[in-house]
């Protein structure tokens, strides 16, 4: 995997993550008697912070290497990917 497909994969993570944040939003409005929906939205607030840290980590990899297409190793894959 290279830091461009990393950076993609970060990308659709948060992205999928915010969907399922906004959805929890609009769930806790209609069902105001589910009291895990407050724990599920923190719980998707922090995600978000995670992506968010750990896309601009790798940014800054790049930034410093200046290479979008070198290859990250396997054990920094797992370390970025939440």
């Amino acid at each position: 995997m290279t830091y461009k497909e990393l950076l993609q994969t970060l990308a659709n993570q948060a992205a999928v993550n915010y969907k399922d944040y906004l959805q929890t939003k609009i769930e806790a409005l209609v069902n105001l008697t589910d009291n895990l929906l407050p724990e599920k939205i923190q719980q998707y607030k922090d995600a978000a912070e995670g992506y968010e840290k750990n896309f601009i980590t790798v940014l800054a990899i790049v930034k410093k290497e200046q290479s979008l297409d070198q290859s990250v190793t396997e054990e920094d894959v797992n370390s970025f990917l939440i």
